[in-house]
Protein backbone atom coordinates (compact mmCIF):
# COMPACT_ATOMS: atom_id res chain seq x y z
CA UNK A 1 0.00 0.00 0.00
CA UNK A 2 1.35 3.41 -1.00
CA UNK A 3 1.18 6.01 1.76
CA UNK A 4 -0.64 9.10 0.54
CA UNK A 5 0.69 12.65 0.84
CA UNK A 6 -1.70 15.30 2.14
CA UNK A 7 -0.47 18.89 2.13
CA UNK A 8 -1.01 20.52 5.54
CA UNK A 9 -2.86 23.80 4.93
CA UNK A 10 -1.57 23.34 1.39
CA UNK A 11 2.14 23.50 0.65
CA UNK A 12 2.43 25.75 3.70
CA UNK A 13 6.18 25.32 4.01
CA UNK A 14 6.47 27.51 0.91
CA UNK A 15 3.27 29.50 0.41
CA UNK A 16 0.82 31.32 2.70
CA UNK A 17 -1.08 28.63 4.59
CA UNK A 18 -4.69 27.83 3.75
CA UNK A 19 -4.69 29.94 0.58
CA UNK A 20 -5.34 29.11 -3.05
CA UNK A 21 -1.65 29.73 -3.68
CA UNK A 22 -0.73 27.01 -1.18
CA UNK A 23 -3.30 24.52 -2.50
CA UNK A 24 -2.28 25.00 -6.13
CA UNK A 25 1.38 24.60 -5.21
CA UNK A 26 0.57 21.39 -3.32
CA UNK A 27 -1.00 19.99 -6.47
CA UNK A 28 2.07 20.98 -8.48
CA UNK A 29 4.27 19.23 -5.91
CA UNK A 30 2.49 15.89 -6.46
CA UNK A 31 0.37 15.86 -3.31
CA UNK A 32 -2.43 13.30 -3.22
CA UNK A 33 -4.61 15.53 -1.08
CA UNK A 34 -4.85 18.74 0.90
CA UNK A 35 -5.72 19.42 4.52
CA UNK A 36 -7.51 22.66 5.37
CA UNK A 37 -9.34 24.32 8.26
CA UNK A 38 -12.72 26.01 8.18
CA UNK A 39 -14.44 28.75 10.18
CA UNK A 40 -17.72 30.60 9.68
CA UNK A 41 -18.05 34.33 9.08
CA UNK A 42 -20.51 36.71 10.71
CA UNK A 43 -22.74 36.40 7.64
CA UNK A 44 -22.57 32.61 7.46
CA UNK A 45 -19.88 31.95 4.84
CA UNK A 46 -17.42 29.08 5.27
CA UNK A 47 -13.87 30.37 4.94
CA UNK A 48 -10.54 28.58 5.04
CA UNK A 49 -8.19 29.63 7.85
CA UNK A 50 -6.52 27.95 10.80
CA UNK A 51 -6.92 30.43 13.65
CA UNK A 52 -10.10 31.85 15.14
CA UNK A 53 -8.57 35.29 14.61
CA UNK A 54 -6.87 36.75 11.54
CA UNK A 55 -4.03 38.43 13.45
CA UNK A 56 -1.25 35.90 12.75
CA UNK A 57 -1.70 35.36 9.01
CA UNK A 58 -3.01 38.70 7.74
CA UNK A 59 -2.57 42.45 8.03
CA UNK A 60 -5.83 42.68 9.97
CA UNK A 61 -7.01 41.69 13.42
CA UNK A 62 -10.07 40.29 15.13
CA UNK A 63 -12.19 37.15 15.12
CA UNK A 64 -13.52 35.61 11.93
CA UNK A 65 -16.95 35.15 13.48
CA UNK A 66 -17.15 38.92 14.06
CA UNK A 67 -16.45 39.83 10.40
CA UNK A 68 -18.40 39.50 7.17
CA UNK A 69 -16.86 37.84 4.14
CA UNK A 70 -16.60 41.25 2.45
CA UNK A 71 -14.62 42.58 5.40
CA UNK A 72 -12.29 39.57 5.40
CA UNK A 73 -11.61 39.97 1.68
CA UNK A 74 -10.22 43.44 2.34
CA UNK A 75 -7.20 42.00 4.17
CA UNK A 76 -3.95 40.54 2.84
CA UNK A 77 -3.43 36.93 3.95
CA UNK A 78 0.13 36.61 2.64
CA UNK A 79 1.21 35.54 6.15
CA UNK A 80 4.02 38.13 6.04
CA UNK A 81 5.92 36.13 3.40
CA UNK A 82 8.05 38.48 1.26
CA UNK A 83 7.28 36.87 -2.11
CA UNK A 84 3.51 37.19 -1.74
CA UNK A 85 1.12 40.12 -1.57
CA UNK A 86 -2.61 40.77 -1.89
CA UNK A 87 -3.43 37.15 -1.03
CA UNK A 88 -7.11 36.69 -0.25
CA UNK A 89 -8.73 34.38 2.26
CA UNK A 90 -10.52 31.68 0.24
CA UNK A 91 -14.02 30.40 0.80
CA UNK A 92 -14.39 26.64 1.08
CA UNK A 93 -16.52 26.70 -2.06
CA UNK A 94 -13.68 28.37 -3.97
CA UNK A 95 -11.22 25.69 -2.87
CA UNK A 96 -13.61 22.88 -3.74
CA UNK A 97 -14.11 24.34 -7.23
CA UNK A 98 -10.35 24.11 -7.75
CA UNK A 99 -10.09 20.63 -6.26
CA UNK A 100 -12.92 19.33 -8.42
CA UNK A 101 -10.70 19.71 -11.48
CA UNK A 102 -7.96 17.60 -9.90
CA UNK A 103 -7.71 14.17 -8.28
CA UNK A 104 -6.96 15.60 -4.82
CA UNK A 105 -8.58 14.32 -1.64
CA UNK A 106 -9.66 16.98 0.87
CA UNK A 107 -9.30 16.68 4.64
CA UNK A 108 -11.62 19.35 6.07
CA UNK A 109 -10.81 20.17 9.68
CA UNK A 110 -13.76 21.75 11.46
CA UNK A 111 -12.53 24.43 13.88
CA UNK A 112 -15.37 24.36 16.39
CA UNK A 113 -13.42 24.37 19.64
CA UNK A 114 -12.75 27.89 20.93
CA UNK A 115 -15.68 29.28 18.96
CA UNK A 116 -18.98 27.43 18.68
CA UNK A 117 -20.08 27.82 15.06
CA UNK A 118 -23.68 26.75 15.35
CA UNK A 119 -24.79 24.74 12.33
CA UNK A 120 -21.36 24.51 10.73
CA UNK A 121 -21.63 20.74 10.36
CA UNK A 122 -24.87 20.97 8.38
CA UNK A 123 -23.54 23.82 6.29
CA UNK A 124 -20.27 22.13 5.29
CA UNK A 125 -21.77 18.72 4.51
CA UNK A 126 -24.51 20.38 2.44
CA UNK A 127 -21.95 22.35 0.42
CA UNK A 128 -19.75 19.31 -0.21
CA UNK A 129 -22.77 17.26 -1.28
CA UNK A 130 -24.09 20.03 -3.54
CA UNK A 131 -20.72 20.21 -5.30
CA UNK A 132 -20.57 16.45 -5.83
CA UNK A 133 -17.45 16.10 -3.69
CA UNK A 134 -18.72 13.76 -0.99
CA UNK A 135 -16.57 10.79 -2.04
CA UNK A 136 -13.38 12.86 -1.98
CA UNK A 137 -13.73 14.47 1.46
CA UNK A 138 -12.94 13.33 4.99
CA UNK A 139 -13.81 15.49 8.00
CA UNK A 140 -11.53 15.85 10.99
CA UNK A 141 -11.62 17.80 14.24
CA UNK A 142 -10.20 17.94 17.73
CA UNK A 143 -13.83 18.43 18.77
CA UNK A 144 -15.10 14.89 18.52
CA UNK A 145 -18.62 16.01 19.40
CA UNK A 146 -18.61 17.97 16.14
CA UNK A 147 -17.66 14.80 14.27
CA UNK A 148 -20.50 12.94 15.96
CA UNK A 149 -22.86 15.57 14.55
CA UNK A 150 -21.42 14.83 11.11
CA UNK A 151 -22.23 11.14 11.61
CA UNK A 152 -25.77 12.04 12.69
CA UNK A 153 -26.24 13.91 9.42
CA UNK A 154 -24.98 10.95 7.38
CA UNK A 155 -23.36 7.91 8.97
CA UNK A 156 -21.57 7.08 5.71
CA UNK A 157 -19.47 10.26 5.84
CA UNK A 158 -15.86 9.43 6.83
CA UNK A 159 -14.37 11.14 9.87
CA UNK A 160 -10.88 11.31 11.36
CA UNK A 161 -10.32 11.85 15.08
CA UNK A 162 -7.61 14.43 15.74
CA UNK A 163 -5.55 14.14 18.91
CA UNK A 164 -2.22 15.37 20.27
CA UNK A 165 -1.29 13.13 23.21
CA UNK A 166 -0.69 9.38 23.11
CA UNK A 167 -3.95 7.47 23.44
CA UNK A 168 -4.50 3.98 24.84
CA UNK A 169 -5.82 1.76 22.03
CA UNK A 170 -6.96 4.48 19.61
CA UNK A 171 -8.44 1.80 17.36
CA UNK A 172 -10.90 0.89 20.13
CA UNK A 173 -11.93 4.51 20.65
CA UNK A 174 -12.28 5.05 16.90
CA UNK A 175 -14.45 1.97 16.51
CA UNK A 176 -16.63 3.12 19.43
CA UNK A 177 -17.28 6.41 17.63
CA UNK A 178 -17.66 4.66 14.24
CA UNK A 179 -14.74 6.71 12.92
CA UNK A 180 -12.94 5.58 9.79
CA UNK A 181 -9.62 7.15 10.78
CA UNK A 182 -7.47 8.62 13.51
CA UNK A 183 -5.35 11.73 12.91
CA UNK A 184 -2.68 11.70 15.63
CA UNK A 185 0.29 13.94 16.23
CA UNK A 186 2.90 11.74 14.55
CA UNK A 187 5.12 11.34 17.61
CA UNK A 188 2.37 9.49 19.49
CA UNK A 189 2.93 6.63 17.04
CA UNK A 190 6.13 5.80 18.92
CA UNK A 191 3.85 3.72 21.16
CA UNK A 192 4.54 0.17 19.90
CA UNK A 193 2.06 -1.42 17.49
CA UNK A 194 -0.30 1.57 17.36
CA UNK A 195 -0.41 1.63 13.56
CA UNK A 196 -0.43 -2.18 13.34
CA UNK A 197 -3.46 -2.48 15.65
CA UNK A 198 -5.33 0.24 13.79
CA UNK A 199 -4.68 -1.40 10.43
CA UNK A 200 -5.72 -4.82 11.73
CA UNK A 201 -9.01 -3.29 12.87
CA UNK A 202 -9.70 -1.35 9.70
CA UNK A 203 -8.86 2.09 11.09
CA UNK A 204 -6.84 4.41 8.85
CA UNK A 205 -3.95 6.36 10.40
CA UNK A 206 -3.23 9.85 9.03
CA UNK A 207 -0.57 11.53 11.23
CA UNK A 208 0.34 15.22 11.29
CA UNK A 209 2.57 17.25 10.84
CA UNK A 210 5.35 15.10 9.33
CA UNK A 211 7.99 17.37 7.81
CA UNK A 212 11.51 15.93 7.97
CA UNK A 213 13.01 13.18 5.82
CA UNK A 214 13.67 11.13 8.96
CA UNK A 215 10.12 11.34 10.24
CA UNK A 216 8.59 10.82 6.80
CA UNK A 217 10.68 7.67 6.40
CA UNK A 218 9.50 6.45 9.79
CA UNK A 219 5.85 6.98 8.89
CA UNK A 220 6.26 5.25 5.53
CA UNK A 221 7.84 2.24 7.25
CA UNK A 222 4.97 2.15 9.74
CA UNK A 223 2.55 1.90 6.83
CA UNK A 224 0.27 4.81 7.69
CA UNK A 225 -2.51 5.64 5.25
CA UNK A 226 -1.43 9.26 4.70
CA UNK A 227 1.14 11.74 5.99
CA UNK A 228 -0.01 15.30 6.55
CA UNK A 229 2.96 17.55 5.76
CA UNK A 230 3.94 21.16 5.06
CA UNK A 231 6.39 19.93 2.41
CA UNK A 232 4.65 17.67 -0.13
CA UNK A 233 7.64 17.83 -2.48
CA UNK A 234 9.94 16.39 0.20
CA UNK A 235 7.37 13.74 1.08
CA UNK A 236 7.07 12.77 -2.59
CA UNK A 237 10.86 12.54 -2.97
CA UNK A 238 11.28 10.32 0.11
CA UNK A 239 8.36 8.10 -0.90
CA UNK A 240 9.86 7.60 -4.35
CA UNK A 241 13.27 6.76 -2.85
CA UNK A 242 11.71 4.14 -0.57
CA UNK A 243 9.55 2.53 -3.26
Amino acid sequence: MKTLIWAHRGASGYAPENTMEAFKLAHQQQADGIELDIHMTKDGHLVVAHDETIDRCSDGSGRIIDKTLKELLSYDFSNHLPNYKNVKIPTLEEVLHFVKGTDLTVDIEIKSGLVNYEGIEEKVTSLVSKMGMKKRVIYSSFNHYSLMLIKQIDKSIPIGLLYTEAMVDPHVYAAHLTAEAVHPFYYTLAVPDTVKKCRENGILVNPWTVNTAEHLGWMYKEGVNAVITNYPDTAFKIRRQMA
